[in-house]
């Protein structure tokens, strides 16, 4: 029986693994802007749904 791997069929992971071309601090800074940014959004829509009575 031979297996075939997952990033062979699923576009998702072969997209993922063909996309690892940056730097290392390129990598670690959008991490951090990505967390910086849910860690905005999150409390905004609180306070947005707080204001608006829900």
């Amino acid at each position: 029986m031979h297996r075939e791997l997952r990033h062979t069929y699923s576009s998702s992971f072969a997209t993922t693994r063909a996309n690892r071309t940056g730097s290392n601090a390129c990598r670690i800074c959008s991490d951090i802007m990505l967390l910086s940014f849910w860690a905005a959004v999150v409390p905004a829509f609180l306070w947005v749904g707080n204001a608006a009575g829900f």
